[in-house]
């Protein structure tokens, strides 16, 4: 076979270019530690590791906002650790202050001490994250949430709704808590009625008070204060030996008072100490028990009706307002002990409450941090796949990077000495 010098030269620079082409792309993967600089070498293996990008990205959004929702849910629940001491704290105020003995200097100063109170409750429920945004707004965290007006009362600016993040593919997380719902609407009394006493009991020389009070039947209760929305006038009379039971729809006392016939529904004589039983209609098996403390005198009387929603700050200002009273005969002393019970009822509601969302934002950070352990772990299972894909083999790499040279070495040694023979050589 003969081989011309033309083909000799072409296939011998092929050889070198291709080579040379070799070498570079292995110093490429030395320089990068990437196999896949190429797309076009292995285009699966690349459609793979760009698969893989998109999901790694993803991920590292879910984790950043996990970490943000765990940091507002945190904060969240530390303001109502704070909170809930506040109110212990305000707890242990008016059981002091819910004594005779107590003189009028001590509840002015107390009273003070309540109107404090209320500023730093309103600041608690304005606290806002580190990026600005207040974390008892709902959606609205741009927007402060409470607002103390100068007649005492708080306003809310927010509303019933939370902001939530995705921390995982469809998985929504609330990391904000509407402050309606934690602040104002509190279930007053003992979270199914309350009771009250009458304005003109202020006048008698009676000492009762009656306390929150338990729900015996709550079907009954339901039925009776929410569906019908009776309430109930305990009236005493015979020098607070005997007392009625009046059933009622409207506002006791008022011209909607319903007092029609067949509404008394309980009459008895009355023993000091006893809770007093109150039943549906006459005749009836009670639902309700409310405790008596003191000595009531004729005509004093209660009223019970179906709790309505309070808020924090409003039984706060009641206790400011009850301890702020400058009365000091029988009539004015029991309607502040009354006030007082009133108020210690609401608080432990407030306390509910409070605990109660934080119960919720406890099991909302425990499912955000199990979500960042699993995204941490498919980010992991995710790199490792990449690295496989894409990562070289330094040892492979280099061994194949000095072959290659060793063999473009000899290619070129060998053409430079082809190149040189000729037949002129030998002729003398």
């Amino acid at each position: 076979m003969r081989v011309s010098t033309q083909q000799f030269y072409s296939t011998s620079l092929t050889g070198m270019l291709n080579q040379q082409s070799t070498l570079n792309n292995l110093s490429q993967q030395l320089s990068t530690g990437n196999a896949l600089g190429n797309p076009a070498d292995n285009p699966v293996a690349n459609a793979q590791v760009l698969n893989l990008s998109a999901k790694l990205s993803n991920l590292g959004a879910y984790q950043q906002a996990n970490q943000s929702s765990q940091q507002d849910l945190q904060l969240s629940s530390s303001v109502l650790q704070s909170v809930n001491s506040l109110i212990s704290q305000v707890q242990q105020l008016a059981v002091q202050m819910n004594n005779a003995t107590v003189s009028a200097q001590d509840r002015q100063n107390a009273a003070a001490a309540m109107t404090g109170n209320l500023q730093q409750l309103v600041q608690l429920a304005n606290t806002q994250n580190a990026n600005g945004q207040y974390v008892f707004a709902g959606s609205q965290s741009g927007t402060q949430p409470f607002q103390l007006q100068a007649n005492g009362n708080v306003q809310y600016m927010g509303d019933a709704a939370q902001k939530s993040l995705m921390i995982g593919p469809g998985l929504n997380m609330p990391v904000s808590e509407a402050g309606s719902a934690v602040f104002m609407d509190v279930p007053a009394g003992n979270g199914s009625f309350t009771v009250s006493a009458a304005a003109a009991n202020s006048g008698s020389s009676g000492t009762a008070t009656m306390g929150p009070g338990s729900v015996l039947d709550p079907g009954a209760a339901s039925q009776q204060l929410v569906v019908q929305q009776s309430q109930y006038q305990i009236t005493f009379a015979a020098s607070g030996t005997a007392y009625s039971i009046t059933s009622g729809t409207g506002t006791v006392g008022s011209a909607g008072w319903n007092a029609s016939s067949g509404t008394v529904v309980s009459g008895a004589s009355y023993t000091p100490g006893q809770s007093i039983g109150i039943p549906a209609t006459s005749g009836g098996v009670n639902f309700l028990s409310v405790p008596v403390a003191g000595t009531p005198v004729a005509g004093d009387s209660f009223t019970i009706a179906a709790s309505q929603p309070q808020s924090i700050f409003q039984t706060f200002s009641d206790l400011q307002q009850a301890l702020s009273s400058t009365g000091s005969g029988p009539g004015a002393n029991t309607q502040r002990a009354q006030a007082i019970s009133n108020v210690l009822a609401n608080l432990n509601q407030a306390q509910t409450q409070v605990l109660s969302t934080q119960s919720s934002i406890g099991a909302r950070l425990q499912q955000a941090q199990s979500v960042s352990s699993l995204n941490s772990s498919l980010t992991l299972q995710f790199q490792t796949q990449q690295g496989n894909l894409a990562d070289i083999s330094y040892p492979q790499v280099i061994t194949q990077y000095q072959q290659s040279l060793t063999a473009l070495q000899a290619s070129q040694k060998a053409f430079a000495q082809v190149q040189g023979l000729s037949l002129f050589q030998y002729i003398s």
